[in-house]
C-alpha cells in the first residue's frame, strides 16, 4: 500500500492532489483538522490532515516495515537538514518555514504509523512484545504506540542485543520526547477567577479544595470559593466545610447576576475559584447553559475536569463538545483508582490543551501532582506509581 498525506484547506483542495499521486483508487483513510504555521506557537492556521494510500498495481511490490525504515530515516534527515540550513541562511520565512517542517511531520507520522502497523505483534522483536503488551494494556492509541514503537524498532535495528531494562529506559526517553513535542504549556496571563467545569462525579469539588489550600499555604494568596453548583445540596456543604477548615469566604450563586454580586463581595481576594454544576456534558444542551452563567471577563480561566476512570472516547467526545468554549487547562483525576494512564498521552498528543495537574487521591491538600513529561512517563510504564 502506498500512503501520502496531504495537509489542504479543505477536502475539495485534496481531492485532485489525491487523485494527480495515486489515481482514481486511492482512498481516504483518515482526516482531521490540525493547526500550522503562525509565530512563537501563537497564531496558527486551521488546516485539513488527509491520510490517503492506494493498493500498488502487481509490477509495484508492496511495501513493509523494511522497506519503511530508509524512507523514515530520509524523512528525519530532510527536516534535520531543513532546519538547520534556514537557521544559517534564513532562505524561509517563520511561517513558511514552520508549515514546511508540519507537512514533513505529517509525513513522517504516517510513516511510522504505516511501519507499526505492517507487523504483526507475533513478529515483534521480542524486547518489544512486553512493551507493546503495555502500551495496549495502558489504553494508549495506535497513533501514539506507533510514534514510540517505530522509533524503537528502528533503535533495536542498530543494537539488536538491546537489553529489557536498556529499552525501558530508551521508551521512557522517546515518551518524554514526544510529550516535549507535543505539550502546550500552560498560560502565564494573570487571571481574577478560575472555574471548574466537569461532568458529574470527577471529584470538581475536592480537587478545588486542594488547589485553594496550595493557593493559601504554598502561595500566601487569599482565596475566594465561588460554587453555582446548587443541584447538589451536598456539594454546596462540602465546600463551606473547606472553606470553613481554610478560613475562606464562599458565596453560594444560582444565576450571572448572583455570579456579579459574588464577585464584587470577594474582590479583594487575590483568586477566586469557582465550582460548578456536574452535568452530561456530552449533551450539548447543558453547556450552553454553562456558557450564560460564566462570567464576561478576559481574566477568567476555564478549567475542565475529567476522571481517568473515564473510557477516552468518553473523554475525547466531552472535549469536542466543549469546541464554544476555549479550555485553559485540564485536569484530570481519580489516578488512584486506575490502573491506566494511556489517556493522558493520548490527551496530549490530540489535543493542545495544558494538562496542569493530575489528582491521586481524596486527601486535601496533599493528592494533588503538577504535571511533568516525566511523571507521565513514570506512569505510563508504571515505573513510581506513588510518586
Amino acid at each position: 500500500m502506498r500512503l501520502k498525506t496531504y495537509v489542504v484547506n479543505n477536502m475539495t483542495e485534496a481531492i485532485p492532489m489525491i487523485k494527480r499521486d495515486l489515481g482514481p483508487d486511492a482512498l481516504i483513510l483518515n482526516t482531521k483538522q490540525i493547526k500550522t504555521g503562525g509565530y512563537l506557537g501563537f497564531f496558527k492556521k486551521e488546516k485539513l490532515e488527509v491520510i490517503a494510500a492506494v493498493e500498488p498495481t502487481p509490477s509495484e511490490p508492496k511495501r513493509n516495515a523494511e522497506s519503511i525504515k530508509p524512507q523514515i530515516q530520509a524523512v528525519e534527515k530532510k527536516m534535520d537538514e531543513d532546519i538547520q540550513v534556514n537557521e544559517n541562511e534564513s532562505v524561509m520565512p517563520g511561517d513558511k518555514q514552520e508549515e514546511h517542517l508540519d507537512e514533513l511531520m505529517s509525513e513522517l507520522k504516517s510513516l511510522k504509523q504505516f511501519m507499526f502497523q505492517a507487523i504483526d505483534e507475533d513478529r515483534l522483536p521480542e524486547a518489544l512484545k512486553a512493551l507493546n503488551k503495555k502500551f495496549n494494556a495502558q489504553g494508549i492509541t495506535e497513533e501514539v504506540q506507533s510514534e514510540i514503537m517505530a522509533k524503537l524498532m528502528l533503535v533495536l535495528e542498530k543494537q539488536p542485543n538491546t537489553s529489557g531494562e536498556k529499552l525501558q529506559t530508551l521508551a521512557k526517553r522517546e515518551i518524554i520526547k514526544l510529550i516535549n513535542a507535543h505539550k502546550k504549556r500552560p498560560s502565564r496571563r494573570k487571571v481574577d477567577i478560575i472555574c471548574f467545569i466537569g461532568p458529574t462525579g470527577v471529584g470538581k469539588t475536592t480537587t478545588i479544595a486542594k488547589i485553594a489550600a496550595d493557593y493559601l499555604l504554598s502561595e500566601d494568596k487569599k482565596v475566594g470559593l465561588i460554587t453555582s453548583d446548587t443541584y447538589r445540596i451536598a456539594a454546596v456543604e462540602q465546600l463551606k466545610t473547606y472553606a470553613g477548615i481554610l478560613n475562606i469566604p464562599i458565596r453560594v450563586v444560582e444565576s450571572s447576576a448572583d455570579l456579579s454580586a459574588a464577585m464584587d463581595d470577594l474582590s479583594d481576594c487575590d483568586i477566586i475559584l469557582m465550582d460548578t454544576a456536574g452535568r452530561n456534558y456530552q449533551q450539548k444542551q447543558y453547556i450552553d447553559d454553562l456558557k450564560q452563567m460564566l462570567p464576561d471577563s478576559k481574566k477568567i480561566q476555564i478549567n475542565l475536569v475529567l476522571s481517568l476512570t473515564s473510557k477516552y472516547e468518553d473523554m475525547t467526545k466531552i472535549i469536542d463538545n466543549f469546541e464554544t468554549i476555549v479550555m485553559d487547562q485540564l485536569i484530570l483525576t481519580k489516578k488512584d483508582e486506575t490502573s491506566s494512564s494511556g489517556a493522558i498521552l493520548n490527551l496530549i498528543y490530540h489535543y493542545s490543551i495544558p494538562i496542569r495537574y493530575i489528582a491521586n487521591g481524596q486527601s486535601v491538600p496533599d493528592d494533588i501532582l503538577t504535571v511533568t513529561p516525566e511523571l507521565i512517563a513514570n506512569f505510563v510504564l508504571e515505573e513510581d506509581e506513588n510518586v
